[in-house]
């Protein structure tokens, strides 16, 4: 009977250690929680004040950059009148700029300087005036024909470098244009004068290949014609 007694103490004690612990353990575990929440609004607390620190600083940065600016600014009405003045100084010089500024196009007016020269027979006059037209007028309507007329100058001078040099460019920017097959014309010319006959026949016929126009297909096939090759 007196060990039961004894069991049954040493049970209750237990019990009553085990519940200790426990009720230890989780109050514990509640003030821990309660650090760590602790923790998280001190760090949020940090971050607003930092967040509030900035707008106010930016606040006072933006009034001062407005009391900077009013007082450089002059009163609202004399903005309106110097806007007013800007505007019309642009109109008016937007009206001068045809008479000052814009570029007059006298391509035409050199090139016939430049055709003037040419039926004369004043072969290297004429392809100054051409080369003009070239240098200073790159867009001009007349650019084709002043490549043409200096090929065409440089030729009857017998200068068949130059003229070669001005085929050449012609054949890479307008090979499609009826001026550039009379100048391939020119080309089988020269290879004849340099005895390339079959080089020449070649030129001749892809003139009556290439090209439509009527006079130029016809002067090919007589040039060809006229060429005897072994």
């Amino acid at each position: 009977m007196k060990r039961v007694s004894n069991s049954l103490f040493v049970i209750v004690c237990l019990s009553i250690t085990v519940g200790l612990l426990w009720g230890y353990n989780e109050f514990t575990n509640y003030f821990n929680q309660g650090k760590e929440y602790q923790v998280q609004v001190h760090q949020l607390r940090k971050q607003v004040e930092r967040e509030e620190f900035k707008n106010a600083l930016l606040q006072n940065q933006l009034t001062d950059f407005k009391q900077s600016v009013a007082a450089v600014l002059p009163p609202n009405s004399e903005i309106k009148n110097d806007i007013a003045s800007y505007e019309m100084k642009n109109f008016a010089s937007a009206l001068r700029v045809p008479a000052s500024e814009a570029q007059i196009d006298l391509s035409g007016v050199i090139f016939e300087k430049g055709k003037k020269l040419f039926k004369e027979q004043k072969y290297e006059k004429a392809i100054k005036e051409f080369r003009k037209v070239l240098d200073e007028y790159p867009l001009s309507r007349y650019k084709v024909e002043s490549h043409f007329f200096m090929a065409e100058g440089y030729f009857l001078q017998k200068d068949y470098k130059n003229s070669l040099d001005l085929i050449d460019q012609m054949l890479q920017q307008y090979p499609d244009n009826d001026l550039t097959g009379f100048v391939m014309l020119r080309m089988g010319q020269i290879s004849e004068l340099n005895n390339r006959l079959e080089e020449a026949s070649e030129v001749y016929k892809t003139v009556q290949t290439h090209f439509k126009n009527d006079q130029l297909r016809a002067q090919a096939r007589k040039l060809s014609e006229g060429i005897q090759v072994e």
